[in-house]
C-alpha cells in the first residue's frame, strides 16, 4: 500500500503503519542510488506467504503467476512451496527486496484469495548451557551403542540393605496365632495378620485356617 510521503504496512495484521527499517522516503527516493543498503543487514531476507488458494499448489500456471509477482522486486529469488501448510516461502538475496515485497504484496488479491505476507523470523542460536547435550561419557547411558566406549567400566552395585528390625518382627510371629499390627479406631478398623500353620511332614491332616473377614466400621 503506497500513500503520499512513503510506504505503509496494512493495519490488519497489527504491525505499525510505517515500516521502521525503511529509509525516510520524504528525503530519500526509493530508487536513490545513494541509499545505504548495509543498514538492512539485520532484516529478514525471506517472506512467508499465507492464505493461498488450494488450486495454486496443483496448477503450474497459477504458480508461475504468483512467482512473477515476487520476481518483480528481484530476479535473484527462490521459492519453497509448502503444500501441507498452504504456504509459500520466498527467499531473496537482499533484505530491501524482501521489505518491498512484504509491503506491496501484503493483502494482495490473486487467484480468488487475498494473500498475506510476513517476514520469516530468523533462527537465533541457543546460548543456555542447560540445553546443551550431555558429555560424551554420559551419552552412552542414554543411547548405548553396539559396544561401550573405550575406557568404560561397569559401576559396582551396592550391597543389599538388610533390615534387622523387620527380620526380628517376622521371627516373633507365632504360627497359627493372630497378631495385631494396628489397633482399631473410630474411623478405621484394626490391622491383624493371620499366620499359617506349619504342618509336619508325617501329618496327614488337612487343617485349613478360616480367614475371618474384617468388619467395616459403622459410619454415621
Amino acid at each position: 500500500m503506497e500513500e503520499e510521503g512513503g510506504y505503509y504496512v496494512n493495519e490488519v495484521d497489527g504491525l505499525p503503519n510505517e515500516h521502521p527499517a525503511l529509509p525516510d522516503y520524504e528525503n530519500d527516493e526509493p530508487n536513490n542510488s545513494e541509499t545505504n543498503h548495509d543498514s538492512f543487514d539485520d532484516l529478514p531476507t525471506s517472506i512467508i506467504v499465507t492464505n493461498i488458494h488450494s488450486q495454486v499448489f496443483v496448477n503450474d500456471e497459477l504458480k508461475a503467476e504468483m512467482e512473477s509477482l515476487f520476481r518483480a522486486f528481484s530476479d535473484d529469488v527462490t521459492f519453497q512451496w509448502l503444500k501441507s501448510f498452504r504456504r509459500l516461502r520466498v527467499n531473496y538475496k537482499d533484505a530491501i527486496s524482501a521489505a518491498n515485497a512484504r509491503i506491496q504484496l501484503h493483502q494482495y488479491k490473486i487467484n480468488e484469495s487475498i494473500i498475506n505476507c510476513y517476514f520469516a523470523q530468523p533462527v537465533t542460536p541457543v546460548s543456555n548451557r542447560n540445553l546443551q547435550p550431555p558429555a560424551p561419557t554420559k551419552q552412552f547411558l542414554i543411547s548405548p551403542p553396539c559396544s561401550p566406549p573405550a575406557g568404560w567400566q561397569q559401576a559396582e552395585e551396592c550391597e543389599p540393605i538388610v533390615n534387622q528390625d523387620l527380620l526380628a518382627a517376622l521371627a516373633n510371629l507365632t504360627p497359627g496365632e493372630v497378631h495385631e499390627l494396628h489397633a482399631a479406631a473410630e474411623s478405621q478398623p484394626s490391622i491383624v495378620v493371620h499366620t499359617a500353620i506349619v504342618q509336619e511332614e508325617n501329618d496327614d491332616s488337612q487343617q485349613k485356617l478360616k480367614v475371618i473377614p474384617t468388619k467395616c466400621p459403622e459410619r454415621t
